[in-house]
């Protein structure tokens, strides 16, 4: 039989702190990692701030009366609509941010949907999945992965959201238009 010692249980008791003491230091680590990624994300994206949804509504009007991507390009070039070319930009670049972050395991679909409904996630995408595709095919293959990335992950979570459904912003077009048309009115 073994005899076990007063120093063996001594012995064993320290290897077992020295183990758990290491695996504690790695997930504090890793830990400090994945928020100092995420405090990044959110400088980088300002989401859930009054000027973010501001911006969203700018350039709302720009997901519809077009039908080609060409269509799209003549009528919000950067030439004629700089100003709500880089708006989009900026959005689209924070979606993708929270592609990366999805895919890279730091954040769940959950949790970015706390910061960016599922449902304009989803038609964000859809309308603008022609655009992005072809600027796959001339110049850049993996344009937006991050933000497909994204909306897929969202897609399989929320499967029930009909991309078609309206949403805000598609009353603020609406009733832009009816203004516009209104105010012509006036003047004729």
């Amino acid at each position: 039989m073994v005899d076990v010692t007063y120093q063996m249980v001594l012995n064993t008791l320290q290897t077992a702190g020295l183990l758990i003491g290491i695996f504690y230091y790695i997930s504090i680590l890793r830990n400090a990692q994945r928020n100092r990624t995420i405090d990044m994300v959110f400088q980088r994206t300002r989401t859930r701030t009054p000027q973010y949804f501001q911006n969203i509504n700018k350039i709302a009007h720009m997901e519809i009366g077009w039908n080609t991507t060409d269509e799209f390009w003549e009528k919000y070039n950067t030439a004629k609509t700089p100003e709500l070319m880089a708006i989009r930009s900026n959005i689209f670049s924070g979606l993708n941010a929270w592609g990366y972050l999805l895919r890279e395991g730091l954040v769940d679909v959950d949790f970015v949907c706390r910061f960016n409904t599922p449902g304009w996630i989803l038609k964000f995408w859809k309308t603008n999945e022609p655009m992005i595709m072809q600027s796959r095919n001339y110049n850049n293959p993996d344009h937006s992965k991050d933000f497909e990335f994204l909306y897929n992950a969202v897609k399989r979570r929320y499967p029930n959201i009909d991309e078609n459904l309206r949403r805000i912003q598609d009353t603020v077009v609406e009733r832009q238009k009816m203004e516009k048309s209104s105010e012509s009115n006036r003047t004729q």
